[in-house]
């Protein structure tokens, strides 16, 4: 006894229209002639999933099978003569056809996405989208910038780089690419040797002599938008911070305007005179102070 079209599709009679798309497309998959070339025993299961699909696929043709109104010979002669032609297409000119939209659109999304790529009837693709990098100065990405840049097809184009940008972020234009799609551009930041960046505070190290670190100075401290004058208060460190605020990366979308971190760093001086040594030598004596004796660094070492 011939096998029924809910048998074939391995579904039960009550399944849903979705249930039986679904079984179709899973057997499909398996069977498709470009997995399958040259397979006989796959070419007659093709031809029989797509006979029952025809058969049951859309709720109109179901319930006329379920009334015994369908004609299953001729139904099945019709769907056998598609896959078989289908069959000898691919076969023939090296596999990557496409299946005729004979059962309701399910073969639109299931078989182009298997081999759309190489279908010679597939649908219109979208333009390419172009990537490509761009490397700018730290400043730039701290600050924001206008730059005109030159494509590979020497087409020119000016760009915004905005407030606050991270080396890794693309900047997108739409329809910019060279063949219409969208043009991708991923930034790289180059690093500053002077200034690093953590979030949205800005950092740099900053040298002091050792008379302005005893007696406190006022000092010129560099930024990324111009000089500004900072007081050393006396007695100060090396490693010992002072904020410069609102000097980091400045304001833009949900984020603040961040801060600049000066590292101080002591250098001491080049050459030492004799009356310099002796100057210290008599202040040791009087003052005694041995910093490993306290802080962290002594109760780390206990």
């Amino acid at each position: 006894m011939a096998k029924s079209p809910y048998e074939i599709l391995g579904v039960s009679p009550k399944a849903s229209q979705d249930e039986i798309k679904n079984a179709y497309r899973s057997h499909a998959k398996k069977l498709h002639p470009d997995l399958n070339p040259g397979d006989k025993t796959a070419e007659h299961q093709f031809k029989e999933i797509n006979a029952a699909y025809e058969t049951v696929g859309s709720a109109e043709e179901r319930g006329k099978y379920d009334r015994g109104e369908t004609d299953t010979a001729q139904a099945q002669g019709r769907a056998q003569e598609q896959a078989r032609q289908y069959y000898s297409q691919t076969q023939g000119k090296g596999g990557g056809g496409r299946y005729s939209s004979a059962f309701g659109g399910v073969d639109d999304d299931l078989f182009e996405s298997l081999f759309g790529a190489r279908s010679g009837r597939s649908r219109p693709s979208t333009p390419p989208d172009d990537l490509f990098s761009l490397e700018i100065e730290f400043s730039d990405a701290v600050l924001g910038a206008e730059r005109e840049i030159t494509l590979p097809n020497q087409k020119k184009l000016r760009i915004t780089i905005p407030v606050g940008i991270e080396s890794g972020k693309k900047l997108k234009f739409a329809g910019q690419g060279t063949q219409g799609g969208d043009l991708l551009i991923e930034i790289k930041v180059k690093a500053s040797p002077f200034f690093h960046r953590h979030g949205n505070q800005i950092e740099i190290e900053v040298p002091i002599s050792l008379s302005e670190a005893i007696l406190g100075a006022e000092i010129k401290v560099p930024t990324l938008s111009g000089s500004i004058l900072m007081k050393v208060p006396p007695g100060v460190s090396s490693g010992q911070k002072l904020k410069a605020a609102g000097r980091g990366v400045p304001a833009h979308g949900h984020h603040g305007a961040g801060d600049q971190i000066v590292v101080l760093k002591i250098v001491m001086p080049s050459t030492v005179d004799a009356e310099f040594k002796e100057a210290v030598s008599a202040w040791a004596k009087r003052e005694a102070c041995d910093p490993r004796t306290s802080g962290a660094f002594a109760k780390g070492g206990s």
